[in-house]
């Protein structure tokens, strides 16, 4: 394994002392500046400085400070008139640094996902300036190369792995006695878990005695590397076999004299009979795995000196039968030959003789049945008197997962997480393939799955859940992601959710201020305000107070006279959304101070919502009431009047009825078969008025509510009198009469 040298500290100042003659201003004319770089580099698994210097004209008065850094649009670190607070693994200056102008954000074992745009604002009394920068991360190749003899003649394949890199351009070559070769290949880069890259180099060739000793070496240049890193192999070549006289040598070394005789015994014996047995029958071909539904094909080779008229056969050996037939050796009647059974349909044999070898190729598409199963590829002289065969290994079927998309479940427990979930369809064997969550600016995770569930055609299936705290979402295009790795070789899948798309976001709810009459009596009292329904939990409360002669509101900080407390944000029951309590205690009210208003800003949110403490009355407008334009003997109706623009929102509403000839309207009490509602009122969007529609329930007409008229009456603060609306006299409409028969005695027909 090659190591990489040269990334030291020293560098990284070097590399500072390019950057700060790149230093930008944040914006000027005022006496607040700003200063940043505009790009950072740092070493992943190491730590980053983010530098960032402020001046505010003189000394640094640290209640009047606000320091906040950004990641993108995520809070990472602030500090707040004496307040501070980070995430994990991000850290602020002192405050003798503050006051000394250096704002500067350091950054503790940096991933991968670390990368991308800062922000620091800095706000100053009533000044605020930002200024950005981006930080750019990288992580050195490693070079692996797999050591292993070559064969004389045979084509062999040098292989070079170049590993944990970022970013994943890099510049790769074989060198062959220091010179570049030609025609190797290089697989694309695969993003590891952890957001580095691996690829893979390649060199095939057929080499020679001639090439032993030549030394190959795999060279790798990427801007992590001061200078270029090489991991030399020297190519070591094994010779193959050219007579029988060197395949008993081989066959005495490796098996010992008496396997060694026995192998001379089968040379001369099998001479007389036609053969020349310098030959060799290597083992089946079989791929480590074969993907269920594509086709596969197995090889069975024969190398040297053999006659022409050798036949090859294919036998399946089906899993529960793992008894293989002794050889047929000398057995002198072809009729005592066993028979080979058909095989599977669909399953097709190939052969290709080129020179001294002969190349039987058993293609099929593999399916369940066929997991444990063995192969056996026998060669025959025609005259069958001399059989060779060998058996494969048992063929591993295997079948890639289809994996789902990320969706949030309903159920939460533990309520105050959040579980993501992906499915994974059809795959086989039961065992589940290793799957790594994560999420922007998280270490990844791992759960396994509890249950796997077997399909009815055999695959299993199986749900991967992974649980994110509530309170770590804060950002409405923060991903979670999932990566299922498939096995060696094969692509993972991957799959991401944005918070956004999984429809997790709801906008807060926000109830009146409460209000007591101490406000009036200029006694120090405390106003609320209640926060509900929204997700994520983190939120913008600014309370704010307008004096009666100015329409611009001026934002409240603590002091002598306020103390503003923004609340905690609290899960509610159900885990899926948040809530919190916001106060504003006024120390020392003053009476001519008649407005307070609380404001929200929250991410699901334009523009923030406002609710106020106006406590000046405003009288309600009536509208009119909605009739029919007449009445229908025996129908009920339903009148209606809505009342609205009125503070604050208590009021009463009356319905009176006058009926025809009576000097006076009545109120309707409850014994009268009329029946009404009106509901609570209703806040207006600008949550400074309520609005409310008063119905009245009429019972079916009749004769005697010809000429009635109802009257909505409303009592409110803000008027000195009631105040009413009429519906008018309403008509019953008169029935439609069809002739009666005339009686006897009228003169009709009996």
């Amino acid at each position: 394994m090659a190591t990489v040298g040269g990334w030291t500290d020293a560098w990284a100042l070097r590399l500072g002392r390019l950057l700060l003659p790149l230093l930008f201003l944040g914006t000027a004319g005022s006496q607040l500046q700003v200063t940043t770089a505009p790009s950072s580099t740092a070493c992943v698994g190491l730590g980053a400085l983010l530098q960032c210097r402020f001046d505010v004209g003189g000394p640094v008065a640290l209640d009047s400070l606000q320091v906040t850094w950004y990641f993108w649009e995520e809070k990472v670190a602030w500090y707040d008139q004496g307040r501070r607070k980070a995430l994990r693994g991000a850290n602020l200056p002192s405050e003798k640094e503050l006051q000394s102008g250096d704002a500067s954000l350091s950054l503790a074992a940096v991933t991968v996902p670390n990368e991308g745009l800062y922000r620091c604002v800095v706000g100053y009394k009533a000044q605020q300036h930002k200024g950005e920068t981006t930080l750019h991360l990288l992580a050195a190749p490693t070079i692996s190369i797999p050591r292993k003899p070559a064969v004389a003649d045979a084509e062999t394949s040098l292989l070079c792995h170049v590993g944990r890199f970022f970013p994943k351009d890099v510049d790769v070559a074989w060198l062959r006695d220091g010179q570049v070769l030609k025609g190797f290949t290089r697989s694309s880069p695969h993003r590891n878990a952890d957001g580095t890259f691996n690829l893979t180099l390649t060199y095939t060739f057929t080499p020679t005695h001639n090439d032993a000793g030549n030394i190959f070496s795999c060279h790798v240049h990427h801007a992590a590397l001061e200078q270029p890193i090489q991991e030399d192999v020297t190519l070591d070549i094994l010779a193959g076999d050219r007579t029988g006289a060197v395949v008993g040598a081989v066959l005495g070394i490796l098996l010992g004299a008496g396997a060694a005789a026995a192998a001379a015994i089968y040379f001369w014996r099998n001479r007389k009979k036609g053969w020349t047995v310098s030959y060799n029958v290597p083992e089946v071909e079989v791929p480590e795995r074969c993907l269920l539904g594509q086709e596969v094909t197995l090889r069975c080779s024969m190398e040297g000196t053999f006659p022409e008229d050798v036949a090859v056969t294919w036998e399946r050996i089906h899993s529960e039968d793992r008894t293989v037939p002794e050889s047929a050796g000398d057995q002198e009647s072809p009729e005592h030959q066993p028979l080979f059974p058909a095989l599977p349909p669909g399953w097709r044999v190939t052969e290709e003789r080129a020179g001294t070898r002969l190349t039987s190729s058993l293609t099929f598409t593999p399916t369940l049945q066929d997991h444990g199963a063995r192969v056996r590829c026998v060669f025959l002289h025609k005259a069958k008197r001399i059989r060779e065969e060998r058996v494969s290994p048992e063929i591993r079927v295997w079948a890639r997962p289809q994996v789902s998309e990320i969706q949030v479940l309903p159920e939460w427990d533990p309520r105050d997480k959040v579980p993501f979930a992906v499915q994974l369809h059809n795959f086989y064997p039961r065992e589940v393939p290793p799957i790594q969550w994560g999420w922007d600016g998280a270490e990844n995770g791992k759960e396994d799955p509890a249950q796997i569930d077997k399909n009815g055609d055999g695959t299993f299936t199986t749900t991967s859940v992974w649980r994110v705290p509530s309170r770590s979402l804060t950002r409405p295009e923060l991903r979670v992601r999932v990566c299922v790795q498939h096995g060696p070789g094969e692509p993972p899948s991957e799959r991401e959710l944005s918070l956004r798309a999984a429809g997790l976001l709801r906008p807060p709810d926000m109830s009146e201020i409460s209000l007591t009459e101490s406000v009036a009596k200029g006694k120090g009292v405390t106003l609320s305000c209640l926060i509900a329904g929204h997700f994520p939990g983190e939120l913008s409360v600014t309370w704010l107070k307008r004096r009666k002669e100015k329409k611009t509101p001026v934002i409240l900080r603590d002091s002598d006279k306020y103390r503003v407390e923004p609340g905690t944000a609290v899960l509610a029951r159900d885990g899926k959304s948040f809530q919190q309590e916001t106060r504003l205690i006024l120390l020392s009210p003053k009476k001519k101070e008649k407005e307070y208003i609380c404001r929200v800003g929250h991410l699901t949110l334009e523009t923030p919502i406002e609710r106020s403490t106006d406590c000046r009355p405003r009288p309600p407008h009536l509208g009119e009431v909605s009739h029919p334009q007449a009445l229908v003997p025996g129908q009920p109706e339903t009148l209606r009047c809505l009342i609205s623009g009125f503070y604050p929102g208590q009021l009463a509403v009356t319905w009176l009825r006058k009926g025809a000839g009576e000097k006076a309207p009545r109120p309707l009490e409850s014994s009268d078969p009329h029946r009404m509602h009106t509901p609570a009122p209703s806040p207006a969007p600008d949550g400074k008025s309520y609005s409310v529609e008063s119905e009245l329930c009429l019972p079916p007409a009749g004769p005697e509510d010809d000429g009635v008229e109802y009257l909505c009456r409303v009592q409110h603060e803000a008027l000195k009198e009631p105040e009413s609306r009429s519906s008018g006299r309403l008509r019953v409409q008169a029935r439609e009469h069809s002739p009666e028969p005339r009686t006897a005695e009228e003169g009709g027909g009996s």
